[in-house]
């Protein structure tokens, strides 16, 4: 019969909690922060993006918009997920082209009419920037549940936050109903590839039944609420959520790079001009306001990455920690059975002839 002597069942637990420590670094640690902390972060992104008109802007947050994405979804489903907002990039560009003549470099002619670069690199701005508010709306339903936003407004704003909370919810619901009475349709009628008319009058049916049953969930939503008592005032959140220590050092750390932000703004550093011919003015030089601008705008934008990082690297020097807490004292050690290098238990026969050759060694 082989025995199993030393500390296996304590290897395997403690595998399994280096198993869960690194699943729980996976989670991003924005989201770990109270609702407070990510809606004040999200509102400085989308404010500083939609007022700042400047090439440079809209690409860098556009480009941590994209990675911030990565990171919740994934990096297929973000990628695939843009890949359907690339058609409106490209077709916000081409529309300000076609229609707006402004601009002194022009690319090409076309019946007596000029493209200009102004127009187009205009164009990309407006894209890039409608783009970006778009993924960084989609990050923050993922991260900022209806619960979570209840639990931060309910008690000071209850109505303007159960509203909110229900736009942001009635989408999403609205697109996934949506899909259901297509699959039901499509079970129940069979394909309609190649028939034009039944594609326009299936589509015709399908609004028509999206519009019945959104007007019915809203009925019933009022009702329900109605009858639970949500008039009464005597309400509490369903997600408890508590400020902790944890949370004044981001939510300190995005109000001043917001202010910071905000100040580079008004004194010209944002600055940029695109007709008649696109330049940067010399205000924006003065004092580096420009350099200085874009540099805290890109550690605003990467904040949530850098949290994540910094919670990463806290987690791994708590885990080294505590392994090292775990380390058997040399006396201790001498009174258990002999283990071998690796520090599994050994196995030995029932007779102890193994154990015998190893203590007369």
């Amino acid at each position: 019969m082989i025995v199993f002597i030393g500390g296996i069942q304590s290897s395997k637990a403690t595998s399994s909690n280096d198993e869960s420590q690194d699943k729980g670094a996976l989670v991003l640690a924005l989201k770990r922060y109270h609702p407070a902390v990510v809606f004040l972060y999200f509102a400085a992104m989308l404010l500083v993006t939609m007022l700042v008109h400047h090439p440079v802007i809209a690409g860098i947050s556009f480009l941590f918009a994209v990675l911030l994405r990565c990171r919740v979804i994934g990096v297929a489903k973000a990628m695939r997920s843009l890949l359907y907002l690339l058609p409106m990039l490209l077709m916000i560009t081409c529309i300000n082209a076609l229609v707006n003549e402004s601009g002194m470099t022009a690319l090409f002619t076309i019946g007596g009419r000029s493209f200009t670069l102004e127009a187009l690199l205009y164009g990309l701005v407006s894209g890039l920037t409608l783009l970006s508010v778009i993924i960084w709306f989609s990050s923050y339903s993922d991260l900022m549940e209806n619960g979570r936003f209840l639990a931060m407004l309910g008690r000071r704003l209850p109505v303007i936050s159960m509203m909110i909370s229900m736009i942001f919810r009635y989408i999403p619901d609205t697109v996934r109903h949506g899909r259901e009475i297509e699959m039901s349709q499509r079970a129940l009628l069979g394909s309609d590839d190649g028939h034009r008319k039944t594609k326009v009058a299936r589509a015709i049916r399908l609004a028509s039944i999206l519009m019945a049953w959104s007007m019915e969930n809203a009925i019933e939503t009022a009702d329900s609420m109605r009858a639970k008592g949500y008039q009464s005032g005597c309400r509490k959140p369903y997600a408890r959520v508590r400020w902790t220590e944890r949370d004044v050092m981001p939510f300190l750390l995005t109000l001043i790079l917001t202010g910071l932000a905000v100040i580079g703004v008004l004194s010209g550093g944002a600055a940029f001009l695109f007709y008649p011919e696109w330049y940067i003015p010399s205000r924006a030089f003065v004092g580096g306001r420009l350099y200085v601008f874009f540099g805290v705008f890109i550690v605003l934008s990467g904040l949530p990455l850098l949290l994540d990082i910094g919670e990463k690297i806290r987690d791994v020097l708590s885990l080294g920690r505590r392994r090292a807490s775990r380390e058997i004292d040399p006396f201790v050690a001498a009174m258990l059975p002999d283990q071998d290098l690796d520090g599994q238990g050994m196995l030995f026969s029932g007779d102890g002839s193994e154990k015998r050759r190893r203590m007369e060694s």
